[in-house]
C-alpha cells in the first residue's frame, strides 16, 4: 500500500521502519529540515519538508495516491487537520491519527478520522484486560473501545447465584452470549441455572460495565481484586 506518514519524530520513524519491513511504499512529511535529511538517508524513502496542514505540501507528497495517511505529530490539532485535508481534498480512503490527549478521541471520530489512536487509552485497555476485578475480566473491545466482551465468574456470593437466566434482568444494551459450565460452552437458555464456578460471557457497551459488575459480582469496592 501507499502510505504517507506525517511527523518524523520517534513514533513516525519507527512506524515507517516497521511498515517498510512489510513492503509498503512509504513517504513522509516533516517540519524540520535536518530531520527530513536524516530520515531520507536512513530509511531511503522520499521525505518532504514542510507543514502538512498546507494543501501544497500534501500535494507534493502525492497524497492523492495514498491508500492511508497516518498523522503522528505531537500536536492533536495538526493531526486532525491533516486527516481532514486528506479525506476531503485528496479522497484518501483511510486516515489514522495519533491522539496525545485521550479526551480528544471522540472528537476525532466525529470529525471524520477513521482510526484515532491514543497510547494512553491503549495501555489502559491492556491493563483492563489483564486485571481481574473480583471475577470480572475484559476479554476484548471493539468499535473503538465502545463495545466490550467480558467474562464473569459466578460464586456463591454472586447476586445471580442459583438463579435461572430468565430471572436475570440484564441492563440495557447488554447481551448474555454464552455460559461456560465445566468447560462446556452452552447457550443461555432461559431455564439454565447459574451455579458456582460457571462463567458467563457478556457483550455490553462500555458504560454498562459497572452495572454488569453489580449484577453478576456484587458492588465492587476500591482495593478489591
Amino acid at each position: 500500500m501507499n502510505i504517507v506518514i506525517i511527523g518524523g519524530g520517534k513514533v513516525g520513524y519507527y512506524l515507517a521502519k516497521t511498515l517498510l519491513s512489510f513492503h509498503h511504499k512509504i513517504s513522509m512529511i516533516e517540519m524540520k529540515r535536518e530531520t527530513c535529511e536524516k530520515l531520507a538517508n536512513e530509511l531511503n524513502i522520499p521525505v518532504f519538508h514542510g507543514d502538512a496542514t498546507k494543501i501544497d505540501i500534501l500535494k507534493n507528497a502525492d497524497t492523492s495516491k495514498a491508500d492511508i495517511v497516518i498523522a503522528v505529530t505531537g500536536q492533536d490539532e495538526e493531526n486532525l487537520i491533516v486527516c481532514q485535508l486528506a479525506k476531503n481534498n485528496f479522497r484518501v480512503r483511510k486516515t489514522i491519527a495519533r491522539v496525545n490527549n485521550p479526551k480528544n478521541t471522540n472528537v476525532f471520530l466525529k470529525l471524520g478520522v477513521d482510526i484515532p489512536v491514543s497510547s494512553t487509552a491503549v495501555i489502559a485497555d491492556m491493563i483492563e484486560q489483564e486485571v481481574d476485578y473480583a471475577g470480572m475480566k475484559t476479554l476484548t473491545s471493539i468499535k473503538n473501545n465502545k463495545i466490550v466482551v467480558s467474562e464473569i465468574e459466578i460464586n456463591k456470593n454472586s447476586p445471580v447465584f442459583n438463579k435461572r437466566v430468565k430471572d436475570i434482568k440484564m441492563p440495557k444494551d447488554c447481551q448474555l452470549v454464552s455460559i461456560i459450565k465445566n468447560e462446556d460452552v452452552m447457550r443461555p437458555g432461559e431455564h439454565l441455572v447459574l451455579l458456582e464456578g460457571d462463567s458467563v460471557i457478556v457483550v455490553s457497551d462500555t458504560e454498562n460495565k459497572q452495572h454488569l459488575r453489580a449484577l453478576f459480582v456484587g458492588e465492587w469496592k476500591e482495593g478489591q481484586l
